[in-house]
């Protein structure tokens, strides 16, 4: 067993993911599943697992340049085949001692760096710039701020006014200038690349702060034997959202940031950008930046002290990183990863929270647009004309045209044809029976993204909000719009009407159009493995990673159906918590929530008696899974009208959450930990609490699953995957049958990856304590049951009555009292 310098006693568990991490990178073994329940110390076993084989691969990796690129005094070329084999030792030994030269040169220079201080922000060449005086200026001058950056449709780019053109080259200059006065040791780290780095993504901003609080947990020794240390130099990539320090710019809203930050770059209005461009404050930057692991604050931080741009000036680190941390689009968009430097050769690439990827796949690579946004988005183009018509130049008039008939032609294409599920053979059908196909939709597309017209015209119309509109008809737009905006509660309907053109222009042939329910018209990617592969191909390993990844043959035949079994480890660890520490049950031979009995009233109050008698035997807080916001509220709605409610809220206080998103989460809390009663949170499988919330200790110490929560059949997006599975199978040679067992088996792994999500909440520590119960009969099935969580399937009970079910709970938490 190695050592992987854990910084705590590891569990016996921890111990085989870390041997097992370590031997496929080890092995070149290009996928590794794992799953780790939460709370077992999983992030800490990914760290110490893969860092340590990192410093230990990087030494091997010099060691093997040596003796293939040696230089022509090389002792072993020549035929030198018989010199002592001491001399060649002593060789290598010099020359591994030589690459390592650097290293030990830019770990003194960090150690030479003064802690930052405010006073330090004196030090940076700040340009002198006159600051832009916000005034009461004549309307039409205010308005320059609302026209299209300048587009030359022929060269399909943007035109730079000359100021911003010589500014650029003023800063191309000096920087050039100064690159030629600068000392050898301030520029240490571009003498070498850490050969092999370690990506880490992750879906939130909080799990890859996280991943960087242990990552100061742990000491590794140094990558070259003659160096006494080396520091863990890990770089933290995050949106503009969360790194810009313009204060302007970071003002406007979080899905507009991108396009007001390119926008204020163009008009040379970022000074912070300007220093992230000048040698000596992104070397700074990026110096202070590995002096320490580093979160994404205090990066910010680091930006703000040396007013240099921290987005920016982190591309100009990639080569010095050691590890890499990101969000998922980040790291699955190919524009991004060129756009941010990141290169994946030989790379470790590590996914956590890996049962998402599928589906962010899905969503990052899929488009869609309704009847009614796109009518919405009209009444803004209209707006926007009516108003800056004799302002546009003709280029921009002219593609602002294209675009309203573009969306003339969207609007009338679904009024015509819409049926949900309805499939297109292809985006032309889009155009037939219209001049539209005409029009070059991808320099359409192009002219939406370079033009920023889609950020200029919410602008103007959120602007328009706040302020009288010329006439009547112009309030009616803006109304219309932002009605739009405020119903979505996210992306502008403009930017969405850009997604869509992107997708309709650059169609893969792993997507389809369809419609989906609402009159809506979207595009959606149907194999993520395309996609996927790019990773697959570059990397030298990837390993997803996940607290609850059953069914693992789902991901295996989804992502990477190509690669050979003897390229794929698996691994399901075991929990932390002893065996005695989880009870789980399936309950009941007359429970089978099935969509046609759902709503059958004698099932509703024979589930209300098994929470009932249940609220009486455990202590605390229970979680009750719905599979749906109707069901929930349909059964609710029962024991209300059945006076049943009060009966079960006298025992437990009941909570439940609710499709408008009000958050009841603390109040349940509160009534546990605070108010010392019990309660009974109700949720929504898929819903706000099934994922991302920890329910631990006394906040869930039984977990109840109403059903299979199987998805809705009749889903647009559904029928259309099914079928694409379907077709495949049958292209490939297969038969009827085996299309249906596996668009079968496709949807009931949908299903079961869901249930895992949601009780996976329940233990989140060594400690912890709780029991799970299934409430249908159908998950009895070996096909249901086979596809549960190793650690909770293993502690499922023997087929028990209800009554006894009671008793083993009474008593297993009467165990834990003693």
């Amino acid at each position: 067993m190695n050592d992987f310098h854990h910084p705590f006693k590891p569990y016996e568990i921890q111990l085989q993911l870390m041997q097992k991490i370590y031997d496929l990178l080890a092995e070149n073994k290009k996928l590794g599943i794992f799953e780790s329940p939460t709370g077992t110390g999983k992030t800490l076993s990914l760290i110490c697992s893969a860092v340590t084989w990192l410093r230990e691969h990087k030494s091997l990796f010099v060691d093997t340049e040596t003796k293939h690129h040696g230089d022509d005094t090389d002792p072993t070329d020549d035929n030198d085949d018989d010199d002592p084999e001491w001399v060649k030792e002593s060789y290598e030994k010099s020359m591994l001692m030589a690459k390592s030269v650097p290293f030990k040169q830019y770990e003194d220079y960090l150690d030479s760096l003064p802690r930052l201080h405010s006073s330090h922000v004196a030090d940076v060449p700040v340009r002198a710039k006159r600051r832009r005086i916000e005034v009461q200026v004549e309307k039409d001058q205010k308005d320059e701020e609302f026209l299209p950056n300048e587009y030359d449709s022929d060269g399909d780019s943007i035109l730079d006014c000359k100021n911003d053109t010589r500014n650029k080259l003023n800063v191309e200059i000096a920087t050039l200038l100064k690159k030629l006065d600068q000392k050898d040791h301030e520029d240490l780290p571009m003498r070498f690349r850490n050969p092999i780095k370690i990506y880490f993504a992750s879906r939130t901003h909080s799990q890859l702060s996280q991943f960087i609080s242990e990552l100061r947990l742990p000491t590794f020794p140094p990558s070259f034997n003659d160096m006494k240390y080396e520091r863990v130099k890990v770089l933290p990539f995050a949106s503009r959202k969360q790194m810009c320090i313009n204060e302007k710019v970071s003002r406007v809203r979080s899905d507009l940031i991108n396009d007001a930050c390119i926008d204020s770059i163009s008009k040379s209005e970022c000074i912070y950008y300007s220093n992230s461009r000048e040698e000596t404050s992104s070397r700074k930057v990026r110096d202070y930046t590995f002096n320490e692991i580093h979160d994404i604050e205090e990066l910010v931080k680091i930006g703000k002290e040396f007013q240099t741009c921290p987005y920016y000036s982190s591309r100009e680190s990639v080569h010095v990183a050691e590890i890499v941390t990101l969000p998922y689009q980040h790291l699955l968009l190919k524009n991004a990863r060129t756009t941010l430097g990141i290169d994946l050769k030989d790379s470790i690439i590590i996914i956590d929270e890996a049962h998402n990827l599928i589906d962010t796949i899905n969503s990052i690579y899929s488009a869609s647009i309704s009847l009614l946004e796109l009518k919405q988005c009209r009444c803004a183009l209209q707006a926007y004309l009516r108003r800056f018509r004799a302002r546009l130049n003709s280029v921009n008039r002219v593609n602002i045209l294209k675009l309203v008939k573009m969306i003339n032609v969207l609007i009338d294409f679904i009024e015509t044809n819409y049926k949900q599920g309805k499939q297109l053979e292809s985006p032309q059908e889009i155009f037939q029976g219209s001049n539209a196909d005409i029009i070059n939709i991808y320099r359409l597309e192009r002219y939406m993204k370079v033009s920023k017209i889609a950020f200029k015209i919410d602008s103007y119309i959120q602007n328009m909000a706040v302020e009288p509109t010329d006439t009547a008809s112009s309030k009616d737009e803006v109304n219309a719009y932002n009605e739009g905006f405020n119903s979505k509660l996210g992306q502008p309907i403009l930017f969405k009407v850009a997604a869509f053109l992107n997708v309709l222009a650059n169609p893969s042939k792993e997507g389809q159009f369809f419609f989906e329910k609402g009159q809506v018209l979207k595009y959606m990617l149907l194999e993520p493995s395309e996609i996927f592969k790019d990773l697959i191909k570059e990397a030298k390993s990837v390993l997803l990673v996940g607290g609850t990844m059953e069914p693992v043959s789902d991901i295996i035949e989804t992502l990477v159906p190509y690669l050979p079994e003897s390229d794929i480890v698996k691994f399901c660890c075991d929990h932390v918590i002893p065996d005695e520490n989880l009870s789980a049950y399936i309950v009941g031979d007359t429970f089978q929530f099935t969509y046609d009995k759902r709503q059958d009233k004698q099932l509703v109050l024979d589930l209300f008696d098994f929470l009932y008698k249940l609220s009486c035997k455990a202590p605390a807080g229970m979680v009750v899974f719905f599979s749906s916001y109707s069901h929930l509220e349909f059964v609710l709605s029962t024991w209300k009208n059945l006076k049943l409610f009060e009966k079960l809220n006298r025992v437990k206080k009941i909570f439940h959450e609710s499709s408008s998103g009000a958050d009841v989460l603390q109040n349940y809390a509160d009534t546990i930990l605070n108010e010392k009663l019990g309660a009974v949170l109700c949720a929504v499988v898929n819903g706000k609490l099934s994922e991302g919330i920890n329910f631990k200790d006394d906040l869930a110490r039984s977990v109840v699953m109403v059903g299979l929560p199987f998805p809705n059949l009749f889903s647009g997006e559904l029928i259309v995957k099914q079928r694409h599975l379907a077709a495949k199978i049958i292209g490939k040679g297969g038969s009827s049958k085996e299309a249906s067992i596996a668009t079968r088996e496709f949807y009931e792994n949908i299903c079961m990856r869901a249930v895992n999500q949601s009780v996976g909440r329940a233990i989140r520590h060594a400690g912890d304590y709780a029991t799970i119960y299934f409430i249908d009969n159908r998950y009895q099935s070996p096909s249901i049951k086979a596809k549960l969580s190793q650690w909770v399937r293993k502690r499922i009970q023997p087929k028990l009555p209800t009554s006894i079910i009671l008793v083993e709970t009474e008593r297993f938490f009467k165990r834990r009292q003693l």
